[in-house]
């Protein structure tokens, strides 16, 4: 990133516990604040784990305010302070709500910094922290923002003109909903269901078109299980961790095209008919469980959930005379095959 010029840059402390605000004056030099941008720029867009956002129909406050903060309006301290006091409105009321369970929303400050790159203008609002630091000279306590510490939310908007589309990222872990739906007012571009029936299909595709090729059907199976896996046990939908599977498996076939797959995984980053973060709908998870082995002719291997332990029952058989296939550890298909050979 570069050519960035500050335009605008505000911070405001607030204070959960004594539901108060304080506009703090931040020293800092103009080259350490366009690098900290800079920075958390190249963070936000770097990460793959990004889902698509919208601003909800009609007027809202955040969307309305962001005109009067891009033409610096008279005004602007008020328009500032008025989209922290609606944060702090919306955080004290999910710290009642998630006090219950043990926990607290995170204590931090709301930033806004409204930069130019070239003609494009662009605006940050973020959820930081801020420090209180001793003057060696007064011995007063100065407060300001931590440019070595990341943000706990980032909210990066690119406005549109001539010559780009409007354009909206956020930079959440948590994907906290008082910080997208309550405080920013959007709403995300694909729901839930849409993502996990999409995003599954395409990473099981690609898996499937190897392994129903000859010698590469166990490889297949295992790593399809994980993934199936990972969509069955987690909550929330992360890309990164589904590519560290992928990147961490160890083919028992040398010939498994493991490589093949990863440089697909790595394409699907920039899929734009999925999020790359998003909650994971169980009942469309079920739709792509069963897989079906072949073994022979009329004789096939169904696999209809989910299997923890598919490594330690299915494992690669190779015989001593040059035959191949698997071994099914297994107390009930051993039982079955005794009883029927009596």
């Amino acid at each position: 990133m570069s050519n960035i010029d500050i335009k605008l840059l505000s911070l405001h402390q607030l204070d959960v516990s004594s539901n108060s605000i304080e506009k703090i004056s931040i020293d800092v030099e103009k080259e350490t604040i366009i690098k900290y941008v800079d920075a958390l720029i190249d963070e936000i867009l770097e990460n793959p784990n990004k889902r698509l956002y919208k601003f909800k129909e009609g007027k809202t406050e955040v969307k309305n305010s962001i005109p009067d903060i891009i033409s610096n309006f008279d005004d602007i301290e008020n328009v500032l302070l008025t989209n922290a006091k609606r944060l702090l409105e919306k955080e004290v009321a999910t710290d009642k709500k998630i006090q219950k369970l043990g926990v607290k929303v995170q204590r931090g400050s709301l930033l806004h910094i409204h930069f130019k790159q070239g003609k494009s203008d662009n605006l940050l609002i973020c959820k930081v922290e801020h420090d209180e630091i001793i003057n060696e000279k007064s011995f007063e306590l100065n407060r300001g923002l931590n440019t070595k510490k990341k943000v706990f939310k980032a909210f990066l908007y690119y406005l549109g003109n001539d010559i780009r589309n409007e354009e909206i990222y956020l930079n959440d872990k948590n994907n906290s909903k008082y910080w997208w739906s309550d405080f920013l007012e959007l709403e995300q571009v694909n729901t839930n269901d849409a993502n996990t029936e999409k995003s599954l299909d395409k990473l099981v595709k690609i898996i499937d078109k190897e392994k129903n090729k000859e010698g590469l059907a166990l490889d297949g199976t295992l790593l399809r299980n994980s993934i199936v896996g990972y969509f069955k046990t987690k909550k929330e939908f992360n890309f990164t961790e589904v590519y560290d599977i992928v990147n961490n498996y160890q083919p028992f076939n040398p010939k498994f095209p493991l490589t093949n797959i990863i440089s697909k995984f790595d394409k699907l980053k920039d899929d734009k008919s999925f999020d790359n973060q998003f909650s994971i709908i169980q009942k469309k998870v079920d739709k792509r469980i069963v897989n079906t082995i072949p073994l022979g002719k009329g004789l096939y291997l169904k696999i209809d959930k989910h299997v923890p332990n598919l490594t330690e029952i299915i494992k690669p058989y190779e015989g001593i005379d040059g035959k191949f296939g698997i071994t099914i550890i297994s107390d009930q298909a051993y039982n079955f095959i005794k009883v029927k050979n009596k």
